[in-house]
């Protein structure tokens, strides 16, 4: 164990200490809002070159960890750094900061550093705040504050779960929450760089961070499973939905041996009413079922829904969109809404899922629902969970 603390003290050595940008957090910050997601907030923050020195994640049963970064390009995309904070404390149950940074590295030669703010360092009690800093530049994101445990809620027994910014460079800044049984994370972009990603807890919950230009796409997360400091062999892995040029949102963790549902996108949706033209599509893939809209998206654990159901809907009070699903065989679906019209959909096949999207107008909601065949007759019914 003191060897193992050596080691880890002389790669954590090697990154620059920082002072917690706390007071500037909370004296020039603007608030944003917290999006949550589903498959939500979980993670390990990534150490490119620190991890490659750290003996019990190097040599443990679980693959290699990838090599450091060697600074040359990779297809144009800048080289990408990521590591805990050179303070970070080894506990028995990982790597703990009492400065609040979880992360920092560089984004080429934009260096950046990623802090939560906790217990009394945040804005209001019962807050968790996030604050991304441009060391380089000397601009700031943040913080966005949310309550509830660690911002993220119940993991749902994910590896992880995610909120994601974006810093007035244009990078993308994500930062996640993990769960206990994540020894480390390892993250590989389709330019073929790759970071290791270790867990630091905060005020008693575990977080990672990274940032990168939207542009690099995500090509999987894969979460080593196990204990604090030493990986069983078990990995988690997912991959994210993120078009191009846009951020990534992880859904669905998957297993060694579990099949991937299929990929397909489709509208599922679109009309104009008395308002301007709107339209939804759905993607399925191993992410799960994401749901798109001019508005937002939302992307859903859960694979091959076969049931007739309303799944959610986007915005704060789901007011203007909702999305659903069809069991086989049904051709429409009628709603019925608070304000006694009714919303009439034809599912749509999205790989293996029949899915439909209507609108409702702001402060209308869907009451009840009745699915029809090819030849009119009904063959499901049903309440809409509000």
């Amino acid at each position: 164990m003191n060897e193992l603390r050596e080691d880890l003290d002389r790669a954590l050595r090697a990154l620059p200490v920082n002072e917690a940008p706390v007071e500037r957090a909370r004296r020039d910050g603007r608030r944003l809002r917290a999006r949550r997601r589903l498959g939500l907030l979980a993670g390990a923050v990534a150490v490119a070159a620190v991890a490659a020195g750290y003996p019990a994640l190097a040599h443990g049963t679980a693959s290699a960890p990838p090599a450091p970064v060697t600074g040359r390009p990779y297809g144009g995309d800048p080289v990408l750094t990521d590591g805990p904070p050179a303070a970070a404390q080894q506990q028995s149950t990982g790597l703990t900061s009492g400065s609040g940074i979880i992360a920092e590295g560089a984004v080429g030669v934009s260096r950046w550093q990623l802090t939560v703010l906790s217990g009394p360092l945040a804005e209001q009690a019962g807050e968790t705040c996030f604050v991304a800093i441009n060391l380089t530049g000397g601009s700031q994101l943040g913080p966005n504050c949310g309550t509830g445990p660690g911002l993220v809620g119940d993991l749902n027994g994910n590896p992880a779960g995610f909120l994601d910014l974006t810093d007035d460079n244009g990078n993308v800044v994500v930062i996640g929450q993990a769960a206990a049984n994540v020894t480390y994370f390892i993250l590989t972009f389709t330019d073929g760089q790759r970071l290791k990603l270790l867990p630091v807890t905060v005020g008693g919950y575990r977080y990672i961070g990274w940032e990168a230009p939207p542009g690099m796409a995500i090509r999987q997360l894969e979460a080593h499973l196990g204990g604090p400091y030493s990986a069983s062999g078990q990995v988690s892995a997912a991959v994210p939905y993120q078009p191009a040029g846009q951020t990534p949102t992880f859904g669905r963790w998957q297993r060694a041996g579990q099949t991937a549902p299929p990929r397909d996108s489709q509208v599922i949706g679109t009309g104009s009413g008395d308002g301007p033209s709107w339209s939804v599509s759905a993607a399925e893939g191993p992410w799960g079922t994401c749901f798109v809209a001019a508005v937002g998206r939302d992307c859903l654990e859960g694979s091959h829904f076969t049931t007739t159901q309303v799944l959610g809907g986007f915005g704060r009070t789901y007011a203007q969109f909702r999305f659903g699903s069809a069991a086989p065989g049904v051709v429409t679906v009628r709603i019925a809404l608070s304000n006694g019209t009714t919303a009439v959909v034809h599912p749509v096949g999205v790989g293996d899922e029949y899915l439909f999207a209507f609108s409702t107008g702001p402060g209308v909601t869907p009451q009840h629902w009745t699915a029809y065949a090819q030849d009119g007759s009904q063959v499901g019914q049903g309440t809409v969970r509000q």
